[in-house]
């Protein structure tokens, strides 16, 4: 039951992402529960910030391990182009570790340059005297 409310709250938390903000990790895995073993991960990330705190969820294949495929979810860091995540597996039933590449990008922010007040012609009678 614990497990089904934690991944309810990592799902809730997901749908609050962007999808222009979410990015991708993929590396090598390593999983602690039912004999997983090292494999490799294709999980996406709740972030392509450099330098940040990340979630991330994805899908695991262990191919020396009774059970080939994970479903990890889990949380981590990312710096420029490579991330290390702590995931637990709901597949394997147990915790796994993995490092690999991580898509970031610089965020700059979008300055938009200030527009001048629109110019209106006096009103009045300042002109040459009239006709």
């Amino acid at each position: 039951m614990k497990k089904w409310l934690a991944l309810a709250f990592l799902a809730s938390m997901a749908s609050t992402a962007h999808a222009e903000n979410v990015g991708a990790f993929v590396g090598i895995t390593y999983g602690f529960g039912s004999d997983a073993g090292i494999g490799f991960t294709i999980q996406a990330t709740s972030t392509q910030r450099r330098d940040h705190a990340i979630v991330a969820a994805g899908i695991s294949f262990y191919p020396n391990s009774n059970q080939k495929i994970g479903i990890p979810v889990g949380f981590g860091y990312q710096g420029t182009n490579v991330g290390a995540l702590l995931s637990y597996d709901f597949l394997t039933q147990g915790a796994s570790v993995s490092g690999g590449y991580a898509s970031t990008r610089n965020h700059r922010v979008t300055v938009v340059p200030p527009t001048t007040p629109p110019t209106t012609p006096p009103t009045g009678g300042g002109g040459n005297g009239g006709t």
